[in-house]
């Protein structure tokens, strides 16, 4: 008699994250058949500008496609399935330049680089228009969700962490890395 072993708690989360992690991979490679395009001189400008609006339109669909998996994957989990983080680099330099470096998921230790724009909308919500305090919105944002995490989670804040860098050469600036419980991003839904 066999028995399939691969059927347990955390299965279909765990073969959703594996066709996400696909999903993204399509989207890395048309990034770099955009930049492939953009830097070669010897494509002709008409057949350049053809194949960048086809492969253009068509990765602004898949990352949306993504974005909808992920928000669908994320109400689906529940809570004896494997946890899943996101991660947030942010840039801030002078008062008025915000942006996201890297946008991770996380499935226990399994890291996901996934769209930019994914983690710069969750940002601009969390900041706002007005970046002159945006480090102090962010501190505030996160101490806020680690209280409700570490109520939901019964004290366990091991999910959730926040470094802030400042850097004074060869200018100002500040570097922040948020991890959160990925459920967050139901609660601040965004688009592409």
């Amino acid at each position: 008699m066999a028995v399939n072993m691969g059927r347990g708690i955390g299965s279909d989360i765990r073969e959703q994250f594996l066709t996400l992690k696909v999903m993204a991979n399509n989207i890395k490679s048309q990034e770099q058949f955009l930049m492939m395009v953009d830097r070669q001189d010897i494509i002709p400008d008409m057949a350049r500008r053809l194949s960048k609006e086809a492969v253009s339109s068509d990765l602004i669909s898949n990352k949306r496609v993504l974005l909808d998996f992920l928000y669908n994957m994320l109400v689906r989990t529940g809570p004896d399935e494997p946890h899943m983080d996101v991660e947030f680099h942010y840039i801030i330099i002078g008062k008025g330049f915000f942006e996201v470096d890297k946008s991770v998921l996380w499935m226990e230790d399994v890291e996901l680089s996934i769209p930019f724009e994914i983690g710069d909308k969750f940002g601009k919500k969390i900041v706002g228009e007005d970046v002159t305090d945006a480090v102090k919105k962010i501190m505030a944002f996160y101490k806020e969700a680690e209280f409700r995490f570490d109520q939901e989670q019964f004290g366990n804040l091991e999910r959730c962490s926040l470094l802030i860098l400042e850097e004074h050469y060869p200018q100002s600036s500040w570097h922040i890395r948020m991890r959160l419980p990925a459920k967050i991003l139901n609660d601040y839904p965004v688009s592409i």
